[in-house]
Order: C-alpha cells, then structure tokens, then sequence
C-alpha cells in the first residue's frame, strides 16, 4: 500500500530544508533532504510540477559536492538532475574530464603474479533509482583467472543496475573472461541496467564487434559516453 503523507512535510518545505543546509555547508544533511524529496516525486501531481526546483538544488547540491572533493555524489546528483529533465551536460563532462584524478586505482585481486588487478567505486546514482559503480582493470583476463574476475565482477555488480568497466588498462581477455563479462551484462540488463565498457584499446574494440557483441557490452569511448547511455535507455 502507499506510504501516508498525512504526517509529513509540505515538499516545499522539505526543499527549503535542502536549500538551507546546502548554504550553511551541511551538505549530509541536504542530501538526506532532497533524498525524501526524490521518494516523493510521484504522491501527487504537485509534486511533479516540483521536479523542475528539486533538479535545480540536485544541480547547485553537485557543485558544492565536486569543490569538497566528492565526485561520485556530485554525479549522482546530477544525473538525477538530468532525468529531471534539467541539462547537466556541461557538468557531468567537466567531472568525466577529471576521472583521471579520482579513478579507483587497481590493486591486486589474488590472482597469481598479478596478471589482473582490479578497484571498484562506491555505488552512486545513475539516475532517480538506479546505481552504477565503475570497476577499472589492469593487466590481463586469462584463463587460470577467470575465476577471481568472476568474483569481482559479482562484487562490483552487487546492489547496482549499471556497471561501467574501465578498460583502458586492461592488456589481454580471452574468451572465457569475455562471457563472464556477458553474464553479468546480462543479469544487468534484467535489472533495467547493463555494462558499458570504456576506454577501450583499438584491438578490444575491434574483438568485442568482431564477435557480435556490442549491443551487450556497450563500447564507449570515455566515462561521459558511458553516463549517456544511461538517459538513451
């Protein structure tokens, strides 16, 4: 059954309170705030003609999110602000300019000599429900560590209807890494998500279409092509 409203808040209040913790810098709190207000979008028909002002505090929210160093909130922010119907064009692609600066440096991943490493992100907001978590590779996928990519894909994947693969470092994958790639994009895809893989070299790129499989595996050329593909959906 729908949640009662009768006890809670105006909207309009509750995006005064976003506003208001945004100015005084307690930006937990407004998160917290617009969160609520975001659960709220469709009780009422007010609350949808309140879309366009919650867009714009997720927008104004992300900015001063990205100055204290949180990009990952700052794009989750505006990607909500987008599905909103608000243009965050400029911003999400100044954010993906700057990945090099906080992309999850890999580590090693059990696998012997460290023929893959791997680091995932924390999850963030690919829009007003789905979450994404971006997961960069480096070194190899072969075959005696299918099995240990298997296993961080299952991590990186988990609580996430969007994953987006960072492959620029990424020297060799055979076939079965490939289909543990395609499982996962296909559980994704039953979720209303998919994988996106980025970054790729030209001899990837070139394997992932010879075999059939970029409607499944989405090759972009950077992370602000893989966020489109979350609003092209």
């Amino acid at each position: 059954m729908p949640r009662s409203t009768t006890h809670l808040p105006p909207l309009e209040r509750v995006l005064e309170a976003v506003s208001a913790a945004r100015e005084r810098g307690r930006l937990g709190t407004a998160r917290r705030a617009l969160e609520h207000a975001y659960e709220r979008l469709n009780e009422s028909s007010r609350a949808r003609e309140l879309a366009p002002r919650m867009a714009e505090e997720a927008e104004q929210l992300g900015r001063e999110l990205a100055v204290r160093g949180a990009p990952l909130a700052a794009m989750g922010e505006w990607m909500r602000a987008t599905e909103l119907g608000r243009d965050q064009a400029r911003n999400l692609a100044r954010l993906a300019e700057q990945y090099p600066r906080w992309r999850p440096e890999p580590s090693s991943i059990g696998v012997a000599k460290d023929a893959l490493t791997a680091a995932a992100s924390g999850a963030f907001w690919a829009g007003l429900e789905q979450r994404a978590r971006i997961l960069t590779l480096k070194g190899g996928i072969t075959g005696s560590g299918t099995d240990a990519f298997r296993r961080v894909l299952g991590l990186a994947s988990s609580g996430v209807e969007w994953l987006f693969l960072d492959v620029e470092e990424l020297t060799y994958v055979g076939s079965a890494g490939l289909a543990v790639v395609v499982k996962t994009a296909e559980t994704l895809r039953s979720a209303g998500g998919a994988v996106a893989l980025f970054s790729l070299s030209s001899n990837l790129k070139l394997l992932v279409e010879t075999l059939g499989l970029a409607a499944s595996l989405h090759p972009v050329e950077d992370l602000r092509a893989a966020l489109n593909l979350v609003h092209e959906r």
